[in-house]
């Protein structure tokens, strides 16, 4: 296979608002190899268009620590995708 990209597989979730959006709680993702945390939103809000609105006011979160967008994703990662929090 001259050309094919190694992919990984991640389980990317999805909390509050964000899960309603998706109609997902958690979802398997493949992602070319090097795929960073803002390429597997990226994929997402192409599917689901209203999440691109979030972007700037969510957090991200790698194997249940939180992440900058531009880390690097690794074969078998857990990704979470968490709104803002209001309350009182």
């Amino acid at each position: 296979m001259a050309g094919a990209v190694p992919s990984l597989r991640v389980k990317v979730l999805f909390f509050g608002r964000l899960r309603e959006l998706t109609g997902l709680a958690e979802d398997d993702g493949e992602l070319p190899q090097g795929a960073t945390l803002a390429q597997v939103f990226e994929r997402y809000a192409e599917r689901y268009p209203k999440l691109a609105g979030f972007r700037n006011s969510m957090v991200v979160s790698r194997n249940q620590e939180f992440a900058a967008w531009d880390t690097r994703v690794a074969a078998g990662d857990e990704i979470a995708f968490l709104p803002p929090v209001s309350g009182g």
